[in-house]
């Protein structure tokens, strides 16, 4: 019983480490579309400056 129970212990904690993992991963994504829409905004305002001043 004692080995039942270290060996669920032990898929627990690897649940716990793969959720982690997971949870850092999405919001490394979160912050990499952030990031990726303010750089369309300054393209968008590089192109309608450059249009407006021609």
């Amino acid at each position: 019983m004692n080995e039942l129970q270290e060996t669920i212990k032990s898929i627990c904690d690897e649940f716990a480490d793969i959720s982690a993992i997971l949870a850092a991963r999405s919001r490394e994504l979160d912050r990499r579309e952030l990031f990726d829409k303010e750089i369309e905004t300054e393209i968008n305002n590089i192109k309608k400056n450059r249009h407006e001043n021609k």
